[in-house]
């Protein structure tokens, strides 16, 4: 269950994105969400991560990558996410933002994660067989993407290469 809870921290860290559409809830909501509040814990840490999201046929890819020197900060952060995911899965009532309340029916829709750890990052593949679920899967994808890239035009990015991922 730790893995489980793990996974799921992680994989809502990896998320960027940018503001939803009016009448949703924001996508991603740093200070009112209860699992995306933990990323300004380090400011520093968080500025200097990148995030992607890739999607394929049975669901998604998600890449987030840190300079060298960050790991330990980085392994901080997961605990927090951590810490957060038990108090949920106790029963804990927090707010949560578009994102996090997405993939929360992933989850429960039964995805299978896998964490794959990379040199200065880690990857997060979350896919199914069942074809309801890919759909769910895919949808936060793209959405996903389409997040990120409003995020980096509405910072000036676009085309310095920071086109398809999120800071």
């Amino acid at each position: 269950m730790k893995k489980n809870v793990a996974m799921l921290a992680l994989a809502v860290m990896l998320l960027g994105a940018g503001s939803a559409l009016a009448a949703e809830k924001a996508w991603l909501d740093l200070e009112n969400c209860g699992m995306c509040k933990n990323l300004l814990a380090d400011m520093d840490l968080f500025e200097h991560m990148n995030w992607s999201t890739h999607v394929f046929s049975a669901g998604m890819i998600e890449v987030t990558t840190y300079p060298a020197g960050y790991k330990d900060r980085f392994d901080k952060l997961m605990a927090s996410f951590e810490a957060c995911g038990a108090k949920m899965m106790a029963g804990e009532q927090m707010p949560m933002c578009g994102m996090c309340t997405s993939f929360g029916s992933i989850m429960m829709s039964g995805a299978q994660m896998e964490q794959i750890p990379i040199e200065g990052g880690v990857l997060m593949v979350t896919s199914s067989q069942d074809p309801k679920t890919v759909a769910m899967i895919r949808k936060h994808g793209q959405r996903n993407i389409d997040e990120y890239a409003k995020m980096m035009a509405a910072q000036g990015a676009q085309g310095h290469g920071h086109d398809g991922h999120a800071h």
